[in-house]
């Protein structure tokens, strides 16, 4: 991954992208006086003066901000400086379930149930709050050094009731992995996360 234009966002020192996507850039940084390590996701500068982006990124904060679980990244911090919007995470310091399954090619069923179990608990804890992730696959679940699973990247998550975050027939998530239902544009719920299990 190249490096950032850019030193320091906020407190941070940015140490290196560790991910891109449509909706933006993850940085790794360090706080400059605590030393704390975390994960930054910048907005895509093309989206982020958007006013209905703008909509959806407060939702993805308040929806983050909810989610207290061993099992799902942690929110920091939410900022923006110099046009740059952002918001600071719990650094994961492991590899994604994508990275070990091209590694390894496929786990022993121990690992699989473990990597289940871990995932539906994070499911759980986001639907009991009303939160569906609807990008649920293997890049998007983080395992630290000592096996523990952190689901990541709420980034498209709909609230239940927010229906001025998503218009009728848009298809929003990673096709590899869409529920029938979510690629059709229709409404999702949880069965469409368990879908993606």
């Amino acid at each position: 991954m190249d490096q950032p234009d850019f030193d320091y966002l906020g407190p941070y020192h940015i140490e290196k992208t560790l991910g891109r996507g449509g909706m933006g850039t993850v940085y790794k940084g360090v706080h400059a006086k605590s030393g704390e390590e975390v994960a930054i996701k910048v907005i895509a500068a093309s989206v982020a003066d958007q006013s209905r982006f703008r909509r959806r990124f407060e939702a993805e904060i308040k929806t983050l901000q909810r989610l207290k679980h061993p099992n799902i990244v942690t929110l920091k911090g939410v900022g923006e400086e110099q046009g740059r919007l952002f918001y600071t995470m719990e650094y994961v310091d492991g590899f994604t379930l994508h990275d070990l399954l091209r590694k390894e090619g496929k786990l022993v069923w121990e690992d699989v149930v473990e990597i289940g179990i871990q995932t539906m608990a994070a499911l759980k804890h986001a639907h009991d709050l009303g939160t569906i992730h609807r990008d649920l696959k293997p890049a998007n679940l983080m395992l630290n050094r000592e096996g523990e699973l952190k689901l990541t990247d709420f980034g498209i998550a709909k609230l239940f009731g927010a229906t001025d975050m998503t218009v009728v027939g848009t298809v929003i998530g990673t096709a590899d992995y869409m529920p029938p239902e979510q690629a059709e544009g229709k409404p999702v719920t949880v069965k469409s996360d368990l879908y993606g299990i």
